[in-house]
């Protein structure tokens, strides 16, 4: 039987929505692509020992190593004008949350004197508080967990939550340290000099603890 044009056209709709059906029900495999590739860079990965986030940065297992502890707070009681008791009490946390949340101390150490210069108890003009110069208002939920802004005071508690928020930007930057430096201080996507400030005083005190 010959079909009309009519006939032949509404045929061939039919055949080509079929296809068009079938090739959006075929796995994303079978079309030689797969979801991540329209998807954001996965995040880097990293540890964070989830049942030890207790507020007060002690951790259980190794201690801070003695020798660090005292080459770090040394040099932090010299250059920032510091009780021995203070450097020494910030030191250790900084270790202690950098084997945590496998940081460098010397990074969040780094952090500390650019953000605050060792003053544990210094407020910035837009409401940052404590040694690692944490915004109440954009961490909420990591703040009342260690009950509420006024603890951000205290350098134990900072250095927990602050070392988390770190963390969290380097994850969300695959590791990217200039980056996730960028968004912890609040300045991505401008010509800040917080990385380049930060990773000067990183390096001497890397150096500082190489040479002991």
């Amino acid at each position: 039987m010959e079909l009309t044009g009519c006939v032949k056209e509404r045929l061939n709709l039919t055949f080509k929505s079929g296809l068009l059906c079938a090739v959006m029900l075929m796995p994303a495999a079978a079309l030689g692509y797969s979801p991540e590739d329209r998807e954001e860079p996965p995040r880097a990965a990293r540890t964070v020992d989830s049942g030890t986030d207790s507020a007060t940065g002690s951790i259980e297992g190794k201690p801070a190593d003695p020798q660090k502890v005292v080459i770090l707070s040394r040099h932090i009681q010299r250059k920032y004008k510091l009780p021995e008791h203070k450097a020494d009490h910030i030191v250790r946390e900084a270790i202690d949350n950098g084997k945590r949340h496998q940081v460098e101390p010397e990074l969040i150490l780094a952090i500390i004197a650019v953000e605050s210069t060792f003053k544990e108890r210094a407020v910035s003009r837009v409401g940052a508080r404590g040694l690692m110069q944490v915004m109440p208002g954009a961490h909420s939920r990591r703040i009342g967990e260690i009950g509420g802004s006024h603890e951000l005071f205290d350098p134990a508690k900072n250095i927990h939550v602050g070392s988390r928020i770190l963390v969290k930007y380097l994850d969300d930057h695959s590791g990217n340290l200039r980056r996730a430096l960028l968004g912890y201080n609040g300045s991505l996507g401008t010509r800040s000099s917080f990385p380049d400030r930060v990773m000067r005083i990183y390096r001497d005190l890397r150096r500082v603890t190489t040479e002991g």
